[in-house]
């Protein structure tokens, strides 16, 4: 081989150290464009890695990646790239097909993979599945090497291309958030703007477009996605309320109207409209779902739906209650008492993975639906006698925490529970320390940290959500495995075995998982203020005539039983938080209908979530700001407007000086309006081919003027006005 051949595939050393000492600053944009690209979507999988508790590194598999595309840059020729990203991408596949459950055949392991994917490409966040954190790291690699390698090669259009479309994954399960979309799209739009930049004007002006079409696109797209609420942000999704809840400002459509995800909100309102009447002859909290994985923000539902097929007995002595559902309107769930075993519903249901139903379209109203629950009869003694092992799977879904998670919770926690002897011991602790050291109140600002930390350690107050939030993340630091429930509390009783639920009654609590004895309720809200809150809206709602507030059985006035003599205590008699399990009455919690705690002063409900900027509204005003600024430089409209002044106000230095530029602003008005003076066309020439007769005189003055290297006050008197008429005509 002679001196002057190289290896086949093999780049120049220069087209290499190019990526470091760049000669042009179009190459140095676009690369830094593909480059952005690709860290927007690496920043999103990062953030499912911590979420989901993962143990990988999502950036030292980023670095690993960036460095094998540079080396694949400088030794391999695309289509062997090419080969390279295929490989990594069956071997991402391999990885998560063997980390699903059903490891016996590739068929079985196939199914789930495909489901997934489907799901994925048609809306499901990613933290939804339950190895979110394999999924997430088998997709680091491939993408990044092999838009690296392209950008480094020069190739910029298809380097953002590769790195676009897998933010765009991203974007279609929801879990890139507005401004990582925003900033990814512009680094597409720079990459393919500036990596198509050449010397001549038709090159520039396409590129210029596309730069435009992408900065316009990301501002617009970012606009629609910070109106139009998102899956992630808890508001909507199938299966919710239909026309229940009105918008995210309401308790109800905060907790109940998406089945996947749960978002913690600032301030919040309450809805009196009645939802359902229920009779049962015992009374509990309406039960809707379970989330299970925590964000630090929110709350996420991991797993898929399946048919309803009679769902099993809890563990540990039940008592079978039967109730019957009457719809005041549209409504998408199937509220029952904790656990519904048995169900009969105008629709087909399908079951959650937590043992929640929900039916398959939405109810309307008057349709009835009648469920048979069995509930836990266990007793404080029996949850105190409960073993601490857990099965696996309890552990992987309800001990979880993001990997970032404050560790100053575990010791705050870890003071409070002491030396309790059993999991049901701590959780009661947990449970009456949270109720007698936060109030209740719906007028808060949403912290900007981790939402269980900041209520425990900065805030003063807060409702069902930020209560129910930091309690359970408080027992999994301590190993206790606990998820975060929501439904409707018992509603206002209007019989001896009859309630009516309006929308305020929505309520989010605990459940605790005990071995033998399934999941059990605990409630930290303190229920006086809560109760108060409710009683004040509705009477508001009465005063103001508001629609469907009340029904024939309902009214300003409290139903009251017929005095009977007073029973002999029942161990299956009704909780004092409203549950017929015979867990002793905690404080600030009441039977239905009866007094509750001593007088609190209501908080008034708030007309609208507080207006305050948060810190990703202020990033994506800059972000939208800078791609404007660019957009408009890229345009040339800071050129037009300096022109344009530059074009009708000439202020005065020296004669020769002025009559200088005011040739140059009549020819550069002259040009617009007639053709461009030629390289080998003189003044005098072009003036007496395109020009009028004020132009052939200020010609005349500038010719004169630049052969004598000076010129006269006058002179420069001349070409000033001169050069206005030119302008001006």
């Amino acid at each position: 081989m002679s001196g002057r051949e190289r290896p086949r595939g093999r780049l120049p050393d220069g087209r290499v150290r190019a990526l470091f000492q760049i000669d042009r600053p179009d190459r140095a944009l676009a690369t830094g464009g593909v480059l952005l690209a690709i860290l927007t979507y690496l920043a999103v999988l990062d953030r499912i890695v911590v979420v989901a508790d993962g143990s990988g590194s999502v950036p030292a598999l980023a670095a690993l990646s960036l460095a094998g595309g540079t080396v694949l840059a400088r030794f391999v020729r695309p289509r062997w790239a090419l080969a390279c990203f295929l490989a990594l991408v069956a071997a991402g596949t391999q990885q998560y097909l063997a980390s699903l459950p059903a490891t016996v055949a590739l068929g079985e392991n196939l199914g789930p993979f495909v489901g997934d994917t489907v799901s994925l490409l048609t809306g499901m966040s990613i933290l939804r599945i339950i190895n979110a954190d394999i999924w997430a790291l088998t997709l680091v690699p491939a993408p990044t090497m092999f838009a690296w390698y392209l950008a480094v090669r020069r190739r910029y259009v298809a380097g953002a291309t590769v790195a676009g479309a897998t933010l765009g994954l991203l974007v279609l399960t929801g879990d890139a958030g507005t401004t990582t979309t925003l900033l990814g799209v512009v680094g597409v739009a720079a990459a393919a703007g500036f990596g198509t930049v050449e010397t001549t004007p038709t090159a520039v002006d396409a590129s210029r477009r596309s730069v435009l079409v992408g900065l316009g696109g990301a501002v617009v797209g970012a606009s629609v996605l910070d109106v139009v609420p998102s899956e992630q942000a808890g508001v909507g999704g199938g299966g919710g309320l239909g026309g229940f809840g009105g918008g995210t400002t309401t308790t109800e459509a905060n907790l109940l109207a998406d089945s996947e995800s749960l978002q913690i909100q600032g301030s919040i309102s309450l809805s009196p409209t009645v939802r359902f009447e229920v009779e049962s002859e015992q009374v509990g909290y309406w039960r809707a779902l379970s989330f299970d994985r925590y964000s630090g923000r929110g709350w996420i539902r991991t797993g898929e739906t399946e048919p309803y097929d009679s769902p099993a007995t809890p563990p540990g002595p039940t008592t079978s209650v039967q109730q019957e559902f009457t719809l005041a309107g549209q409504i998408g769930r199937l509220p029952a008492l904790w656990k519904p075993v048995d169900i009969d519903v105008p629709a087909s249901v399908d079951a959650y993975q937590d043992g929640s139903l929900a039916p398959t379209r939405s109810l309307r109203e008057d349709e009835s639906y009648t469920v048979t629950s069995a509930r836990s009869q266990a007793t404080p003694d029996d949850l105190r006698a409960a073993p601490d092992r857990y099965p696996d799977g309890i552990q992987q879904r309800y001990l979880a925490l993001p990997g970032d998670f404050p560790s100053r919770v575990a010791d705050r926690t870890a003071d409070i529970v002491g030396d309790a002897a059993s999991a049901y011991d701590a959780a009661s602790r947990v449970e009456a320390w949270l109720e007698s050291n936060r109030d209740y109140s719906l007028d808060v600002d949403r912290p900007s940290g981790d939402i269980a930390d900041q209520f425990l350690f900065e805030m003063d107050a807060g409702y069902c959500t930020y209560f129910a939030t930091t309690m359970i993340a408080m027992l999994r630091t301590q190993g206790i495995p606990a998820r975060f429930t929501v439904g409707y509390t018992p509603g206002e009783r209007v019989g001896e075995s009859s309630w009516v639920v309006r929308g305020f009654d929505a309520h989010a609590w605990v459940e605790v998982y005990f071995p033998g004895y399934g999941w059990q309720q605990f409630d930290p809200t303190p229920a006086g203020p809560r109760r108060l809150n409710e009683q004040e809206r509705l009477r508001q709602a009465r005063l103001t005539d508001e629609d469907d507030v009340d029904t024939n059985e309902t009214g300003p006035g409290e139903w009251s039983p017929t005095p009977t003599p007073t029973p002999t205590p029942d161990p299956s008699a009704s909780s004092g938080d409203g549950t017929a399990t015979p867990i002793p009455q905690r404080s600030g919690a009441a039977p239905p209908g009866l007094p509750e705690t001593a007088p609190t002063t209501p908080t008034p409900a708030p007309s609208g979530v507080a207006g305050s900027v948060t810190r990703e509204q202020a990033a994506l005003a800059a972000v939208a700001l800078a791609g404007g600024v660019a957009a408009l430089r890229l345009a040339g409209v800071d050129e037009l407007a300096y022109r344009a002044v530059w074009l009708r106000y000439q202020p005065r230095k020296s004669p020769l000086a002025d009559v200088e530029r005011a040739y140059a602003r009549a020819e550069y008005a002259l040009e617009a309006r007639t053709r461009t003076r030629r390289p080998d066309e003189t003044v005098r020439q072009y003036a007496a081919a395109v020009g009028d007769e004020p132009f052939q005189r200020l010609a005349r003055v500038y010719e004169r003027a630049m052969y004598a290297e000076t010129a006269s006050e006058t002179d420069a008197d001349d070409a000033v006005e001169l050069a206005d008429v030119v302008v001006g005509s």
